[in-house]
């Protein structure tokens, strides 16, 4: 077991590399900013636990995913609400600026954030470029689902964004 300040340290580093994607993510399933902040500090502490277990067979950023995504669901189905988005403008971690591309993102996380929690996941780590076998490691469904999956997210998605 590594020591203490070598687990800080590889956690400070995980965090400096995958923040923006634990934030990301928990932002997705979130109802309001408290949940957003919730959905982060559990996310964090169950990325702390998971650190000595990680045994390096997936990408570190693949393996950050499957944690967000668990302990999101998880806290999904344990408090059964319905998820709705947090206001992108409440969360600057995501977006920083004002441009057209910042627009365009606002409206594409209000599209996703239409989408059920399991094609919301599908579909974020689609954007974050993951190829089909790695999406279908983290969410435990064959490649296949995911390619006919995601093909029917991005058709539905289109569909949003003419009404």
């Amino acid at each position: 077991m590594p020591s203490i300040e070598n687990k800080d340290s590889a956690f400070d580093s995980l965090i400096s590399m995958h923040g923006s994607t634990i934030s990301k993510v928990c932002y997705f399933y979130a109802i309001d900013t408290d949940d957003f902040n919730d959905l982060r500090q559990e996310a964090l502490i169950n990325l702390w636990r998971g650190l000595d277990r990680f045994r390096g067979e997936a990408e570190m950023s693949t393996w950050v995913y499957r944690i967000c995504l668990n302990t999101c669901v998880s806290y999904f189905r344990s408090n059964k609400k319905r998820r709705l988005s947090v206001p992108v403008d409440e969360c600057p971690q995501l977006i920083a600026d004002d441009t057209d591309k910042s627009s365009m993102l606002k409206e594409m996380y209000n599209l996703i954030n239409r989408l059920g929690p399991t094609d919301k996941a599908l579909i974020l780590m689609w954007l974050d470029n993951y190829d089909y076998e790695t999406i279908a490691e983290v969410m435990g469904i064959p490649r296949n689902t995911v390619a006919s999956r995601l093909r029917r997210i991005k058709e539905r998605l289109v569909k949003y964004s003419n009404q």
